[in-house]
């Protein structure tokens, strides 16, 4: 059973664009505020009725003195959650850790569309971590000290840079920085292999596939193979670091969203509608 959830919802401002609500599931480390910050009510401000939670154990949600033992299961468990209270399928968008939670979900239920940003890929993080300890091993080893102690200061520069562009005001990305929390040692052995993805190509609703160009912590390299093992679209952004929902651009990114979901699950709803009408 999970523990109780904090959520938060933002109903559309002006006439509705689409009837599918969107979730949004954060990634390791963090909560719903990073989706608070600006997505949920840019989103809703599109027209669309907006969703955020905190995983247990994360934000405001209960379970926090068992954080370390939730699982990816556990984690999926709190998505479910939250989809059953709205009668209906959901648009699923989810950034990193998250994505990878939507991965598993997608492997039992059905969603009206999927957004996976700068996802875990389905095979977990080994190649992900093998690739930043050759590449960046300084930034591998402060990664393990933020599980480890969790948002030291003396972790900000380098890890921070990964985070967040070099733009991005100081003390803004260090307000973000500050709210890190440390993860599940066991979700983290999930993603490291225990608990991989199998989910059919055949079953994965209409999907984007997003990263950023010189993402240091899911590699472009990474996205562009989640996105060709699902046949999902793709789009990979510039000037843009792995937290692209705080970034300074991080309206580059919605953007590109809303395009997404006008093209494949708006426009498709609408007609659908007309169709029925007739």
């Amino acid at each position: 059973m999970s523990p109780e959830l904090e959520i938060f919802r933002r109903s559309p401002t002006g006439k509705p664009k689409c009837k599918t609500p969107i979730i949004f599931v954060h990634g390791a480390f963090t909560g719903a505020w990073c989706w608070n910050e600006h997505f949920l009510a840019w989103f809703a401000d599109q027209g669309f009725e907006t969703i955020s939670f905190s995983l247990r154990g994360h934000g405001g949600s209960g379970g926090r003195q068992l954080r370390s033992l939730a699982s990816i299961d556990d984690y999926v468990e709190d998505l479910e959650t939250v989809v059953e209270t709205l009668g209906q399928k959901p648009i699923l968008i989810g950034h990193s850790m998250g994505g990878y939670i939507i991965q598993k979900y997608l492997e039992k239920h059905s969603a009206a569309a999927a957004v996976l940003m700068a996802s875990v890929p389905p095979e977990g993080l080994m190649a992900s971590n093998a690739m930043m300890a050759m590449a960046q091993p300084d930034l591998y080893l402060q990664m393990f000290w933020l599980q480890a102690i969790g948002p030291h200061t003396l972790l900000r520069e380098r890890l921070g840079r990964a985070m967040l562009s070099a733009d991005i005001a100081e003390d803004e990305g260090m307000i973000y920085f500050g709210r890190l929390e440390t993860e599940s040692h066991r979700a983290l052995m999930d993603m490291a292999g225990t608990n991989p993805v199998f989910l059919s190509p055949t079953d994965v609703p209409p999907m984007l596939v997003m990263g950023a160009r010189n993402d240091e912590i899911i590699q472009s390299e990474l996205v562009h193979r989640t996105a060709q093992r699902y046949g999902a679209d793709y789009l990979l952004l510039d000037d843009i670091a792995h937290a692209m929902m705080l970034d300074a651009k991080w309206e580059k990114a919605a953007q590109g969203i809303v395009q997404w979901l006008e093209a494949n699950v708006v426009e498709k709803s609408q007609r659908s509608a007309k169709k029925s009408a007739a």
